[in-house]
């Protein structure tokens, strides 16, 4: 399904906004994360995020689904989680599962990792998978090494601050697709949040796709995603719990500007 692309490389949008960066710490704590999303300004998604972490472990739950005017156009709805736990400090995926909804399709995968190898993948949807002949095909070492997409933005800050937490290479498998998201620094800001909300600095990275395989490599948006060098993303620390979380994040399309933002923010 072409429809389940767009999340994969625009981190900003699900993934990137459902799971902040983990301190490995053994203290139990929660956070709930809203964030709104626009195209060109003009208000289309919202992504309600929950994490928990506790004892070295960490669950996340989430929904992302059209909003306003957009559901003249589409319904589209995406309900999305994941378990793991940190091993040696560094994120290690256990569980995910992601299910996509929209007008007549109905797609859902669930994907089982040990050691950071796909152990099971399983996928449900309304309509067979199409076949194209420029789809690179996954071999036996795409499903090694990797990280479902939530666990992928699991990064223990290790005492890191400012640029260093936009040091970051995630190596993801979902679904059909393999493909890696780096992170550069760009700058330092400063976000205001208002009330029920962070305000204070943050760190401005940069976010890069490369697809390696299960992608169609003649497809326009695979080739626009990897040569995209507009994608941003915003971290800010969160000294309470130990964590930084995405405040913001934006993705330049052929539409217009995707941006995504932080609207509430919950702490326990």
């Amino acid at each position: 399904m072409t429809k389940i692309f767009l999340p994969l490389p625009a981190l900003a949008l699900v993934a990137a906004l459902a799971l902040p960066f983990l301190s490995a710490s053994a203290e139990a704590a929660s956070l709930t994360a809203r964030y709104g999303a626009t195209l060109m300004g003009i208000r289309f998604g919202e992504v309600l995020a929950n994490l928990h972490i506790e004892e070295g472990a960490y669950r996340a739950d989430g929904q992302a689904k059209a909003t306003g005017l957009s559901r003249i156009f589409s319904d589209a709805r995406i309900v999305f989680n994941a378990d793991g736990v940190m091993n040696g400090g560094e994120p290690e995926a256990r569980n995910y599962w992601r299910r996509w909804r929209e007008d007549d399709d109905d797609e859902s995968v669930r994907l089982s990792f040990a050691g950071g190898r796909v152990t099971d993948h399983h996928r449900e949807g309304s309509k067979p998978e199409k076949e194209y002949p420029d789809r690179v095909p996954l071999r036996a070492q795409d499903r090694q090494g990797v990280l479902d997409p939530l666990t992928a933005l699991v990064m223990p800050l290790g005492g890191r601050s400012g640029p260093a937490l936009c040091e970051h290479h995630a190596p993801i498998f979902e679904d059909q697709q393999r493909f890696d998201l780096s992170l550069q620094y760009l700058r330092q800001e400063r976000f205001s949040g208002g009330n029920k909300n962070y305000s204070g600095p943050a760190v401005v990275c940069q976010v890069r796709y490369a697809p390696i395989a299960g992608h169609r490599s003649q497809k326009k948006t695979v080739r626009e995603m990897a040569a995209n060098t507009g994608m941003e993303v915003w971290l800010a620390p969160i000294e309470r719990l130990g964590v930084a979380i995405p405040v913001r994040a934006q993705v330049p399309t052929e539409f217009g500007l995707i941006e995504a933002e932080l609207e509430r923010l919950y702490l326990n």
